[in-house]
Order: C-alpha cells, then sequence, then structure tokens
C-alpha cells in the first residue's frame, strides 16, 4: 500500500509519500515549499492574502507526491492555521484544491502525532525527549519507550522568532533578546532525567547539511550547534543560501531555530543532539493505519 500525507506548517508546505511494509512505513518521496504563514499569522492574527501562495504551494508538493501513484492522501495543518481567526475559510478552500479535507491539527494531537512518527525510529526504553521544532510552535515530548507520558507545546517556533527578533545577518545583540525570550517559555518545559534529545522538523533535519553536504551527520554536539550558527549568520540571508544550497526562507528560520535546540540541550544537561528525519507526516499515516479517518483525534 502506498499512502501520502501533507501538512501545512507554520514555514513549510511538506507533502509525503511512504510505502506500508509488513505495518512499518518507508519513505518514497517528500517535498516542500516554504510559504511562511507563521510570520504573517503572528503579525496580523489571521492568514489574508497569505492563502493564495500558500494553496499554490500546496497544490505544487501535491502534484509532485501524485507522480508516485499514492492510493490515498490525507492532509493537516497545524499551528499558523490553529491560530489564524480566518482558519475555517482558509482549510475549505485548501480541501478544495487537493481534493480532500484539511484537518486541524490540535496541539495536543500534533505531540501526539510528531511522537509516533520518531518514536517509530528513535524510542529507547529509558526516559527520553523529543522536541518538534516548528515555525510557529515547538512541541517537547517526554516518553519512555514507544509511550508518551508528559508534553507541552511552546509558543517558540523557528520562523516566527527569527522574524520577530532578527535583521539579515542577525546582530549578537538580537540573539541576546531572542534567548532570552526563548528562555522565558522553556520554564514551562517538561522536566526530566532524559538519555537522549531527538530533534525533529525543518530546523533540526536541515542543519546536518549546513555542516556537511555530503555525509550530513545524524547526531550534532553543542560545538556542532555552535558552528552551524555561525555559518548561518556570516552574510545576509541571499548569500548563506548560495553556500549551504537551501532555501534563503530556510536559513532565515534556521537562525532562530538553532538557538532553540541549544537551549533544550543545555535544558536538559545532554551534550548530544539526535536528528530525526521521522516526524509529524510519519505519524499521520500511523495514525491513519491504526484509525483510519479517525487518523487526527
Amino acid at each position: 500500500m502506498r499512502l501520502a500525507a501533507v501538512d501545512i506548517g507554520s514555514n513549510t508546505v511538506h507533502s509525503l509519500v511512504a510505502d506500508v511494509v509488513r505495518g512499518k512505513l518507508e519513505d518514497v518521496a517528500h517535498y516542500v515549499e516554504m510559504p511562511e504563514l507563521g510570520a504573517q499569522v503572528a503579525l496580523t492574527g489571521k492568514i489574508g492574502a497569505a492563502a493564495k501562495p500558500a494553496i499554490r504551494a500546496l497544490r505544487s508538493v501535491v502534484a509532485k507526491a501524485r507522480s508516485h501513484n499514492f492510493e490515498l492522501l490525507i492532509a493537516g495543518a497545524t499551528e499558523a492555521v490553529r491560530q489564524a481567526s480566518d482558519r475555517d475559510e482558509f482549510v475549505r478552500e485548501a480541501g478544495e484544491a487537493i481534493g480532500v479535507p484539511v484537518r486541524i491539527i490540535s496541539a495536543h494531537r500534533e505531540a501526539e502525532l510528531s511522537f509516533l512518527g520518531v518514536a517509530s525510529r528513535h524510542a529507547v526504553r529509558r526516559e527520553w525527549a523529543m522536541v518538534d521544532l516548528g515555525g510557529g510552535s515547538t512541541e517537547v515530548v517526554i516518553g519512555r519507550g514507544h509511550e508518551m507520558f508528559r508534553w507541552v507545546s511552546l509558543p517558540i517556533g523557528s520562523g516566527v522568532l527569527a522574524s520577530t527578533f532578527f535583521s539579515d545577518p542577525p546582530k549578537p545583540e538580537e540573539r541576546a533578546r531572542l534567548r532570552k525570550a526563548a528562555l522565558h517559555e522553556l520554564a514551562h518545559a517538561p522536566d526530566a532525567e532524559v538519555e537522549r534529545l531527538v530533534a525533529t522538523g525543518g530546523t533540526a533535519s536541515n542543519l546536518p547539511r549546513v555542516l556537511a553536504r555530503r555525509n550530513p551527520p545524524p547526531v550534532l554536539t553543542t560545538a556542532d550547534l555552535l558552528t552551524c550558527e555561525a555559518r548561518l549568520d556570516r552574510g545576509r540571508a541571499s548569500e548563506v543560501a548560495t553556500l549551504v544550497q537551501l532555501p534563503a526562507s530556510r536559513v532565515k528560520a534556521m537562525r532562530g531555530g538553532v538557538e532553540v535546540l541549544l537551549l533544550l540541550l543545555d535544558w536538559y544537561g545532554l551534550a548530544l543532539l539526535q536528528i530525526s528525519h521521522q516526524g509529524v507526516r510519519q505519524g499521520m499515516l500511523l495514525a491513519y493505519l491504526e484509525r483510519g479517518n479517525d487518523w487526527c483525534r
């Protein structure tokens, strides 16, 4: 069976095509565009004129996914759409554009789905932490094995932080202000003695490429993250984008996200960050296999 999932996030619109093989997922293809809804919603409280480019991006990633002949598509929207005053109109138009309903995923369900996806590859027997660093929010989950038992959603998404605090390139005093604001929110993160910290989301999955494009490492040290920060800040986003072969919009978001990851490592007293390429989309598909059309609940 071949399935597809698309999620409309605060930075990105992302599709995933995966095969179901003996109850497990094997990724076939994924496509991403960055309409950056989060900054618009944070500024105005609504999606407004940003709806058209977001729906164009949605059509694009779904059209590319269709070339892989999936049997079924499910679609969800997260933080930026959740917070928008015009969310109902937007999800109706988005659903009409791709031919399937777009479900608004609650913060709690987003954390569950991300954890489900990440745990499918990274769970350990003792307590461990998952961080899903998105564009508009960050979900932190404490689990033991495949069981999730504490979670929180923090309003410190990479894209919103970068657009709120940083010029291009960021100044040291701007990073200090971002760090102070993020630390204030991290006070609400769940306490735990965790064995590992696993990060998913666009910033986490792309940071290894800032270090090494050919063989990006699956684990990053604190020193690696500081190196990434320095490389991301060394010029205007358009210049850095050419050097690291990523979109300028991704570079800007990663500048905010790397600071959050550094703070989370310090918060949990760890020096190593595991990178997961599994996350909410894999969780959506695994939940569909368990619950069918009730996957979002």
